[in-house]
């Protein structure tokens, strides 16, 4: 199940596909039945996240917190209970994410699939503190895109 809280009034952003987008992507990840939460806030609220769970007090495009620590990046502890099938939450600064695409001449409606993804691989374990962290990481993130766009265009042209 995809817990979807929408606190933001940034940009006006259907629920149904959002969670569309994030099953897609977490089929692609190979976790299509499990659960996970996803926040899309603003920047007070991503702030104090930032602040209270990794000691920097500013705002950022994304936070990530895995419910279970994976035993190797993409590898989760095998699940004992449908409790147990939970990826963790996800939490997105829309303003943040608005300003950086503005900045950047980018499409914000391309920029969250990246950021879902991107959430996705760190609960799933991925990190990116060092250069060979990141390509791994950077890849896997790719590689579930690529797969979510390909099931979305399949799907149009239905």
């Amino acid at each position: 199940m995809i817990l979807l809280k929408n606190t933001q009034s940034i940009l006006k952003l259907p629920s149904r596909s959002v969670k569309t987008q994030i099953q897609l992507l977490l089929t692609a990840a190979g976790y299509r039945d499990w659960d996970i939460g996803v926040c899309l806030t603003g920047d007070k609220a991503i702030r104090q996240l930032n602040a209270e769970y990794r000691g920097k007090d500013r705002s950022t495009d994304i936070l990530s917190f895995p419910f279970a620590e994976a035993v190797k990046p993409g590898i989760l502890p095998t699940p004992t209970s449908e409790d147990d099938k939970n990826l963790g939450d996800i939490f997105i600064s829309v303003r943040y994410v608005n300003q950086w695409c503005k900045d950047h001449n980018v499409d914000i409606h391309d920029r969250l699939p990246v950021l879902y993804a991107h959430g996705i691989c760190h609960l799933l374990g991925y990190d990116h503190q060092d250069n060979k962290d990141y390509v791994v990481m950077k890849r896997r993130e790719n590689n579930i895109l690529k797969k979510m766009r390909n099931w979305e265009a399949a799907l149009e042209s239905k």
